[in-house]
């Protein structure tokens, strides 16, 4: 089975800039031009882009290139059955769309709440990822260990923070005035999304739970001018956090690796873990991202995350955990980008839920036609959540009401959004 790619991403736009960029001269250190980052213009700014594609299968990979049954209320949450293609909890129903009058069958993980009055765990495993770019002669090195004070304060590093966050902790929700529990942020999401039932199954639920961690993983790209160029180092512009002057975790420093090497390393990683194949496993990055195509050139990148299946059907997640709070990029902190691929996970799997075509919102520039939840409000955050002492952006995310244009909604307040950034469906039929 192919692995549909979710990708939360990031484009540079230029001011009257090209999308070539030269690397830096030698320091006169004993580094030549090789061992030394690209500099970032000045002026640049990074939003989001949506990229294409199927990991390592339809994306181009050699030389320097990369990635029916009825409705309860005309609401997605009736018909019943469970996942066959995957060995997680999943449950499956179909629906009519109004806005074309097809029907369209999706897949989620947990249990159908419409029938269910319970929560189902599932499996969790959050894996380290120290991405070593290794120029000719220096090694820069991403860590989500190691502590960034001035980013992420005191002794604080990525890989504590994500496992104290609204991802696995749980926390009240309140939206619009409604109570919809004390929950996961994602699980809080997923309460809402289908909230005329789950206003009924009040106990329902799908949480990331019995969390496992393992040691941190190291995973090498090569970079530089020479040779096979898998990744590279960016220098950003402007005022950053950070005060690391070393090779890890440097202040004002991105790491950009090839997407298909990083998905080439963590099918390997989920293998030599031992990895269930009912169980969910994340790997997280720190102020690392990815590009599709050749990471010199700058219009290939970024993608701050994405979530896969393998051929033997073990879905997983990889995601960014971006310590330069909304200032690298627009509408990106933290856990903005896990939280964006979790919930995608939680409502798509398999990366292949089909909806009336949409477009042309948030990270979407033309039209696409699955559930993926965070993409049309990718840089939206919801209201940031302070939890042990730190304060998380995570992002606003889409019902699934608002892609199948069901009016009135079925989600909490007749919302098409859990912020209510959306206050109606998607609209037309995307052309």
């Amino acid at each position: 089975m192919k692995k549909w790619l979710s990708v939360f991403g990031v484009a540079a736009i230029f001011a009257a800039a090209p999308l070539a960029f030269a690397q830096g001269q030698g320091n006169g250190q004993g580094q030549s031009k090789d061992d030394l980052p690209i500099q970032i213009p000045y002026g640049t700014h990074l939003t989001q882009k949506h990229a294409h594609g199927q990991i390592g299968e339809e994306l181009n990979t050699s030389g320097n290139d990369s990635k029916s049954g009825n409705s309860s209320k005309g609401h997605p949450g009736g018909g019943g059955g469970g996942g066959g293609s995957t060995p997680l909890q999943t449950w499956s129903a179909t629906v009519q769309s109004p806005i074309d009058g097809n029907f369209y069958t999706y897949t989620m993980v947990g249990q159908n709440p419409a029938t269910s009055n319970t929560s189902t765990p599932i499996a969790t495993y959050l894996i380290p990822v120290r991405l070593n770019f290794q120029y000719r002669t220096t090694t820069y090195s991403f860590d989500p260990t190691v502590s960034d004070p001035s980013c992420l304060g005191g002794s604080n590093d990525a890989f504590d923070l994500t496992k104290a966050s609204p991802i696995f902790q749980p926390s009240d929700y309140n939206l619009g005035g409604t109570p919809v529990g004390t929950a996961q942020y994602v699980d809080a999401f997923q309460r809402a999304n289908f909230w005329s039932e789950v206003s009924v199954n009040t106990l329902y639920g799908t949480e990331l739970a019995l969390l496992t961690t393992k040691p941190l993983q190291t995973v090498t790209v090569s970079s530089g001018n020479t040779g096979l160029v898998n990744g590279t180092v960016y220098v950003l512009s402007g005022t950053q956090c950070g005060s690391s002057t070393g090779n890890t975790n440097h202040a004002g420093y991105i790491g950009v690796a090839n997407i298909n090497s990083i998905d080439s390393a963590v099918h390997s990683l989920i293998t030599q873990l031992g990895i269930p194949s009912n169980a969910f496993p994340i790997f997280l990055l720190y102020n690392a991202v990815m590009s599709e195509g050749s990471p010199t050139n700058l219009g290939n990148c970024c993608v701050l995350g994405y979530h896969g299946v393998t051929s033997t059907g073990q879905t997983y997640g990889v995601a960014e955990f971006e310590g330069r709070d909304n200032t690298a990029f627009s509408g990106v902190a933290d856990i903005t980008a896990l939280s964006h691929e979790v919930a995608e996970w939680m409502d798509d799997p398999l990366g292949n839920n089909p909806t009336p075509a949409w477009g042309h919102v948030g990270q979407v520039s033309n039209c696409q036609g699955n559930l993926e939840v965070g993409d049309p409000l990718s840089g939206t955050q919801f209201p940031a959540i302070n939890m042990g002492g730190f304060t998380y952006h995570p992002q606003e995310l889409a019902f699934a009401s608002w892609f199948y244009r069901f009016a009135p909604s079925g989600s909490v307040n007749g919302w098409y959004s859990n912020n209510n950034t959306f206050t109606q469906d998607a609209g037309a039929v995307c052309h």
